[in-house]
């Protein structure tokens, strides 16, 4: 039964994850394309050297304070977009008549949004510091072997920073799941996981 809970909610909510993803990488994204397409914005890194890397390479930590507070809000939206469908279309109550108790199937469903939250959060935060570095290198300005040192102290940086992001993140989905349980309408679960994620902001 387990089995085919976990395809379930993958068939049924694998676009949220895909969105989740996209938002969360969104602002890396863009501005990789923008220093690739726009001679101009690649002026401000003239003096890429390995000896000034570190003055660069820090930016895209950024990211972590980009998870745990403006996105918040797309970490809402998922959970509200999850298990609101269910609670409006009554399919949550074929699933209490299926071989699983209620409170496993409860817990199940919230364990495998969290993962795939925790698993977006995480994968956002290494990306951004690779991606940048990956720039840097195919400029030709720098090299592995002169600034690998300095990124690997900023990936381990940005690894230790995804615990606590993704906690806040899991707390944020969480919240905003049992809102969206509890309320009756989707209108109201929405404006609550708003104001639960300004308040806990």
């Amino acid at each position: 039964m387990i089995r085919e809970l976990l395809w379930k909610e993958w068939r049924e909510n694998r676009w949220k994850y895909a969105t989740l993803w996209l938002v969360f990488n969104a602002p890396v994204l863009i501005m990789t394309l923008v220093i690739g397409i726009v001679p101009s914005s690649r002026r401000a890194f003239a003096d890429l050297t390995n000896q000034t890397v570190m003055k660069y390479l820090p930016l895209p930590l950024g990211e972590g304070v980009l998870v745990v507070s403006i996105f918040l809000l797309a970490t809402a939206f998922v959970a509200v977009a999850m298990f609101r469908p269910e609670m409006e279309d009554k399919r949550v109550f074929f699933m209490f008549e299926q071989p699983l108790s209620r409170r496993r199937y409860v817990a199940a469903k919230l364990l495998i949004g969290a993962f795939h939250v925790a698993l977006a959060v995480g994968c956002a935060i290494l990306l951004a510091p690779a991606l940048v570095y990956a720039m840097m290198l195919i400029s030709g300005k720098v090299t592995l072997a002169g600034s690998g040192a300095a990124f690997g102290a900023i990936m381990g940086a940005s690894a230790r920073a995804i615990l606590w992001c993704a906690l806040v993140s899991l707390v944020a989905y969480t919240g905003s799941a049992l809102i969206s349980a509890l309320l009756p309408r989707w209108w109201m679960s929405i404006a609550c996981a708003i104001l639960f994620i300004l308040l806990f902001g």
